[in-house]
C-alpha cells in the first residue's frame, strides 16, 4: 500500500497513542499505522474536501473507522480545538519545506514531535528547528520514483541539538554512507557550474560570486563526509 517514502515514515514510528498525518491524501499512512499497531488512533487531515472523500473509502475499505477520524483542516489549525488533548507524532509527508514551515510554525504544546518527508531541501526547517531549540534525532535523503525527499525527526528535547554550522547540510553522522545524498549534491554542482557558464562574470559580478561560494560549500561538505568513518 505505501509508496517508500511512507514506508520510510511508518518505520520511524515505533508506537504511540495518536498521531496526526497532515495532507493525508488517501490516508495510506494513518491506515498502515493503525492496523500495524503503531497508533492506537489517527486524525487524518487535509486541507481539502475530495482528498478526504478519497480517505474515508478508505478508512472504511479497511475497517478503520473506529481508529481513524478524518479533519478537514488547514494545516494544524484543528489542534487549537478544545476536543484534541494531544498528538505523539505530527507527520507531514510529500509536500515542498517552505509550505511545511508554514504549517509547522503553528506549533502547538500538544504535539509532541514532528516526522517530516520533504521534496525540496529543508535548510530553512532546520534553522526554525535551531530558532525553537528543539532537536533533529534523524535526517535522511531518499529516492523514491526518481524523485528526492529529504526525512527529518524533530523532538521537542535538547538531545540533539541542531547548530548553526549544520543548518546547510544537516548533521554528518546522517548522511555518512548515504550515496543518494551525495549524488544529489554532485549534480547541485553541475548545475550551479552551467549556470556560471551562461552568466557574464563582470556584468553580473555578485550572483557570479555567490553561485561560486555554493559550489565550494558543497565541495567541503562533500569532502569531509567522505573522511568519516
Amino acid at each position: 500500500m505505501l509508496t517508500k517514502r511512507l514506508r520510510t515514515i511508518a518505520d520511524l514510528i515505533d508506537s504511540c497513542n495518536v498521531i496526526a498525518d497532515i495532507g493525508t491524501d488517501h490516508a495510506y499512512l494513518p491506515i498502515t499505522l493503525v492496523k500495524e499497531e503503531k497508533a492506537k488512533f489517527a486524525y487524518a487531515v487535509d486541507v481539502n474536501s475530495e482528498p478526504l472523500g478519497w480517505a474515508k473509502k478508505n478508512i472504511k475499505q479497511y475497517d478503520c473507522s473506529k481508529k481513524i477520524q478524518t479533519i478537514l483542516s488547514d494545516g494544524l489549525d484543528f489542534v487549537l480545538r478544545d476536543d484534541i488533548k494531544s498528538i505523539d507524532v505530527v507527520t507531514i509527508c510529500g509536500l515542498g519545506s517552505t509550505t511545511i514551515l508554514e504549517i509547522i510554525k503553528r506549533d502547538n504544546d500538544k504535539i509532541g514531535k514532528y516526522i517530516i518527508c520533504s521534496n525540496t531541501e529543508v535548510s530553512n526547517i532546520r534553522r526554525w528547528v535551531l530558532e525553537k531549540k528543539y532537536s533533529i534525532s534523524f535526517e535522511d535523503y531518499i529516492i523514491d520514483s526518481q524523485k528526492g525527499y529529504w526525512v527529518l525527526v524533530i523532538e521537542k528535547n535538547n538531545k540533539n541539538l541542531v547548530f548553526e554550522k549544520d543548518i546547510l547540510f544537516g548533521n554528518k553522522k546522517f548522511f555518512k554512507n548515504n550515496n543518494e545524498s551525495n549524488k544529489y549534491y554532485e549534480n547541485e554542482i553541475i548545475k550551479f557550474e552551467k549556470i556560471l557558464s551562461k552568466i557574464d562574470k563582470i556584468k553580473h559580478h555578485d550572483s557570479y560570486k555567490d553561485i561560486e561560494n555554493k559550489i565550494t560549500e558543497i565541495r567541503g561538505y562533500l569532502n569531509e563526509i567522505s573522511k568519516i568513518n
